[in-house]
């Protein structure tokens, strides 16, 4: 019976450790397709000279650069913080007769953390080796990679298309 509650704490461990990495990876979409001019032209008028819209729209923008501790100053800024995320970024292709060329990669996968717990990213590229398709998966240690399915998927899209999968 111990098991089965040390089996449940480890698998609610992991699903902690992918809502907190779902919502960082929010919180960076957010960054990263924010109007970065409107917010620079904001930033440079005086509070007096603002309407109530615009004082909420300045604060609602500086929310978003400073979610999770960060504060971003552009957009490039938070593309490079995306990319320096992950553990490592893999890719694979698709089964190929022996002999023959191998194709272009079709699949990724991006790890994010390992050991109890892990998760990682993984989804499908379109024929220009952009993501076209993923999803979370977790794992801790004895449990089986279970698809997390409490994130957007728009989201998670727009997030892994910040990296480059060519060669």
């Amino acid at each position: 019976m111990k098991k089965n509650n040390q089996t449940a704490q480890e698998i609610d461990h992991a699903i902690q450790n992918a809502k907190g990495w779902s919502d960082t990876i929010a919180n960076q979409v957010a960054a990263l397709e924010m109007d970065w001019e409107r917010y620079e032209e904001l930033k440079d008028m005086a509070l007096e000279d603002m309407d109530e819209d615009e004082k909420e729209e300045l604060q609602e923008m500086i929310d978003i650069v400073k979610a999770d501790g960060d504060e971003y100053e552009n957009e490039e800024q938070v593309r490079e913080r995306i990319t320096e995320e992950p553990l490592s970024v893999e890719v694979r292709s698709d089964w190929y007769a022996p002999g023959s060329e191998q194709d272009k990669p079709s699949e990724f996968m991006i790890l994010l953390s390992t050991g109890g717990p892990a998760l990682r990213i993984r989804g499908e590229l379109n024929q220009y080796g952009q993501p076209d398709r993923c999803w979370m998966e977790y794992q801790d240690w004895g449990t089986p990679w279970t698809e997390y399915l409490d994130n957007d998927r728009s989201t998670l899209l727009t997030w892994c298309r910040v990296f480059y999968f060519g060669d």
